[in-house]
C-alpha cells in the first residue's frame, strides 16, 4: 500500500507511473510501426510485390490527373456505371410509365455494373443541379473525404483513449498530438482506404461516413450516427442491417437518425425515377447473390469459393489476342457457391445482429464494430475498399489491449494482452498493404485460397473483438 501511494503521489507531481509510461511508449512504438511497415512494403519491397500491367493506378497517378493531368483519364470504378445509369435515366425520361427499366437496360442488357440503388444517384442530381457534375469534381470530393477520414480517425483515437480510461497517461500535449498523428498516419497507410481513392470508388464516402458514425456513436450522439449510417444505406443497402441492430438494442436515437435520412431519400428517388425501377434493384441483389465475383478483389466466402473452383475470371480473361480482366463479367452460376454464399451471409448477419444484445456501453461499442465487420464479411461481394470499416475496429482493439497490458492485477493477464497486441500489429500490417499482385501468380492453382488473405485477416480481427473486448474489469487504475 505504501509503494502504491508513492507511485500515485509521484504521478500527481508530474512523474508518470509505470503503467502510464507503458501506454506512452506503446503509442510511440505503434506510430513507428505503422510508418516502418508502410515504408517497408510500400517502397522497399514494392518492386517485388508488383506485377506489370495488373494494376497501374496509384494515389500519385490520381493526384497528378486531378491537379495537372487530363480529367478524362481519371479512374472510374464507381463513377462510370453510375454516370451511365444517370445519363440513361435522363435520356429515356425519369419515372415515365412504359419506359424500359434502367436496370434491365444498363445492368442486364448493356452489362454495365451499376450495382447501386437509385438513391445512390441523388448526390449526382445535386451536383448536376449546381453545375458541378464533372470527373475532376468527383475526384476532388473523394480526396477531401479521405482527408476528412484521416481527421476523423485522429479524433476517434483521442476519444477512445478517454473512453477506455487511458486519457491520464496521454494528457500531455505532445502525447496527444502523437496519438492524433497515429490516427492520421494509420488512415493514409491503410490499403483499403487508399485503394478506394486510387480507383475512384464511392466507397470513399462510405468509409468516411463509418469513421464519423463510430465517433458519434462513441460520443453518445446516436441520432447523428444513425443519420450517417442512413446516408450510407442510400448508397449501399446492406448497411440497413444497422437499423435492425439498433432496434434489437432499443437504440432509438440511432433508429430515428437512420429513418430521418432514408425515408426522405427513398421518397426523393421514387419521385424522380418511379417506384417500379427503385424496387427492381432487388432483382440485381438477387443476381449478385446467385453469381458473385471470382475476381481476386472480392474478399468474401463467395469470392474464395469461386476462385477455388476456378469458376470465372480470377484476374485475367483472354478474348482473342486481348488479355485483360473483363469488368462486365460475373462468375457463372454454381449451386455450391450459391448455397455457401447464402449460408455464410445469414450466419454473419445473425452473428452481427445478435452478439451482445445486452450489456453496458463498452459492450455496445464492441458490438457496433463487430456488426460492421460481420456485415462486410457476409456480403456476396465485398471489394478491398469495403474493408475500410476495419480501421475503427483496429483503433478500438489497440486501446482495449493496452488497457489490459499496462498493469497486473486480479483477473488480468498482462502477458496475454502483450501477445494479442503483437497479433493485432501483424493483422494491421497485413490488412494495410497490397499483397494481391504476387499472390495472383497462384490464381490457377489450389493455393489461390491465399488470395483471400484480407478475408482471413478480417475474420481474425473479428475473433479478437469477440474474445478480448469484454467489459472493463473492476480495479483497473485510472
Amino acid at each position: 500500500m505504501e509503494t502504491e501511494g508513492i507511485v500515485v503521489a509521484g504521478a500527481r507531481r508530474g512523474h508518470p507511473a509505470p503503467d502510464e509510461r507503458f501506454v506512452v511508449w506503446s503509442i510511440t512504438i505503434a506510430f513507428l510501426f505503422v510508418l516502418c511497415a508502410d515504408t517497408l512494403f510500400g517502397f522497399v519491397f514494392r518492386p517485388y510485390l508488383d506485377i506489370a500491367n495488373l494494376d497501374e493506378t496509384t494515389v500519385l497517378d490520381v493526384l497528378t490527373l486531378i491537379f495537372a493531368g487530363s480529367p478524362e483519364r481519371l479512374p472510374l470504378d464507381s463513377w462510370e456505371p453510375m454516370m451511365t445509369a444517370f445519363t440513361w435515366l435522363h435520356t429515356h425520361g425519369m419515372g415515365r410509365q412504359g419506359t424500359e427499366n434502367v436496370y434491365d437496360a444498363v445492368f442486364f442488357t448493356q452489362h454495365v455494373k451499376f450495382q447501386y440503388p437509385l438513391t445512390s444517384l441523388l448526390p449526382m442530381e445535386l451536383l448536376s443541379a449546381v453545375g458541378l457534375l464533372h470527373l475532376r469534381v468527383y475526384a476532388m470530393i473523394n480526396l477531401l473525404l479521405v482527408i476528412a477520414t484521416a481527421g476523423g480517425m485522429a479524433l476517434l483515437m483521442l476519444d477512445l483513449a478517454g473512453r477506455l480510461g487511458l486519457d491520464r497517461p496521454l494528457r500531455d500535449t505532445t502525447a496527444r498530438w502523437a496519438l492524433a498523428g497515429l490516427g492520421v498516419l494509420a488512415t493514409l497507410c491503410f490499403y483499403p482506404i487508399v485503394k478506394a481513392f486510387a480507383v475512384g470508388q464511392m466507397q470513399v464516402w462510405l468509409n468516411a461516413a463509418f469513421v464519423f458514425a463510430s465517433l458519434c456513436f462513441f460520443r453518445n450522439r446516436r441520432v447523428m450516427a444513425g443519420a450517417l449510417l442512413g446516408g450510407s444505406t442510400l448508397i449501399k443497402p446492406q448497411l440497413s442491417l444497422f437499423v435492425l441492430w439498433a432496434l434489437l438494442r432499443r437504440e432509438w436515437g440511432l433508429v430515428l437518425g437512420w429513418v430521418a435520412v432514408v425515408v426522405p431519400g427513398f421518397a426523393a428517388a421514387v419521385a424522380l425515377y418511379g417506384f417500379g425501377p427503385s424496387i427492381r434493384y432487388l432483382d440485381v441483389l438477387a443476381f449478385l447473390g446467385q453469381h458473385g465475383e471470382s475476381y481476386y478483389s472480392n474478399q468474401t466466402v463467395n469470392g474464395l469459393l469461386n476462385r477455388l473452383l476456378h469458376n470465372g475470371a480470377n484476374h485475367l480473361s483472354t478474348m482473342g489476342d486481348d488479355t485483360e480482366w473483363r469488368g462486365s463479367a460475373f462468375a457463372p452460376y454454381h449451386p455450391l457457391v450459391h448455397v455457401a454464399t447464402l449460408a455464410s451471409g445469414v450466419a454473419f448477419m445473425l452473428f452481427g445482429l445478435l452478439w451482445r444484445i445486452g450489456g453496458g456501453e463498452r459492450d455496445r461499442m464492441t458490438s457496433f464494430l463487430a456488426a460492421a465487420v460481420c456485415f462486410t464479411l457476409g456480403s456476396p461481394i465485398s471489394w478491398v475498399p469495403h474493408y475500410g470499416v476495419l480501421l475503427p475496429a483496429f483503433a478500438y482493439l489497440l486501446f482495449v489491449l493496452l488497457d489490459g497490458a499496462r498493469w497486473d492485477g486480479p483477473g488480468r493477464d498482462r502477458g496475454r494482452s502483450l501477445r494479442l497486441l503483437l497479433i493485432l500489429s501483424v493483422l494491421f500490417a497485413i490488412a494495410s498493404n497490397d499483397f494481391f499482385q504476387p499472390l495472383s501468380q497462384l490464381a490457377d492453382t489450389t493455393f489461390n485460397v491465399l488470395q483471400s488473405y484480407l478475408f482471413f485477416t478480417s475474420l481474425a480481427l473479428l475473433g479478437l473483438l469477440v474474445t478480448t473486448a469484454g467489459p472493463l474489469r473492476k480495479g483497473a487504475p485510472r
